[in-house]
């Protein structure tokens, strides 16, 4: 999946979207990718998501389109409250110490949540060691869901593990709803090289949890 840069002109539309970020990027810098300005509205009603959410292991090498991709990061721990800097999905002490990584085709990326924007970690296409399910590669994106140890200050070590795994339960359930709502199919995976994986993106003080294939449905 190509992660491409959005043109200036759809950058100025963003006034009459109902809420985006606006912090800038470095236009053209290869390093930094804008997502979508945030549509909030649309899908169908939390009752039908529910119903609908399921685990599907099978994927469309379709790309995601920009729109949905935006919504996908924001749905699984974006800033809903920007005035508080509050997320989509709980944690611990307010820690927000769940990171989100994304596995693509042509790169590793880091969600940076306060600019909603992808930064490039490392290039070339790391999907197949993502994970330990080689079905997982054929989706166009893998998110990996990580708990930064750094942002967990006067936690003991036995709490910060049994909270971070319960943050990250609240974050995967986001993702589910979101791809329910909108047709996408996806699967919580722990069987994780979590060494590897931590080892790929810089992991310092950390631990990679579980990995969340996405795409449309085959």
């Amino acid at each position: 999946m190509k992660i491409k840069f959005l043109a200036t002109a759809i950058l100025l539309l963003a006034a009459s979207i109902s809420y985006c970020q606006t912090a800038d990027v470095v236009a053209g810098s290869g390093e930094e990718t804008r997502l979508e300005p945030l549509e909030i509205g649309g899908g169908i009603p939390f009752m039908e998501a529910l119903r609908e959410r399921q685990s599907i292991r099978k994927f469309s090498p379709r790309e995601i389109e920009p729109r949905a991709l935006s919504s996908l990061f924001w749905a699984a721990n974006g800033i809903n409250r920007p005035g508080e800097d509050k997320r989509t999905a709980p944690s611990a002490r307010n820690s927000q110490e769940i990171d989100i990584y994304a596995f693509t085709d042509d790169g590793v990326y880091f969600y940076d949540v306060q600019n909603h924007q992808l930064n490039l970690i490392q290039k070339g296409d790391f999907r197949q060691q993502a994970t330990k399910s080689n079905f997982a590669a054929e989706a166009p994106v893998i998110l990996v869901l990580v708990a930064n140890y750094e942002k967990m200050q006067g936690f003991s070590s036995d709490d910060r593990d049994f909270y971070s795994a319960i943050d990250c339960g609240y974050v995967s359930q986001n993702i589910y709803l979101y791809c329910a709502s909108e047709q996408l199919a996806t699967v919580a995976i722990g069987q994780v090289d979590r060494n590897a994986v931590a080892k790929l993106i810089g992991i310092k003080d950390g631990k990679v949890m579980i990995a969340h294939p996405v795409g449309y449905r085959d």
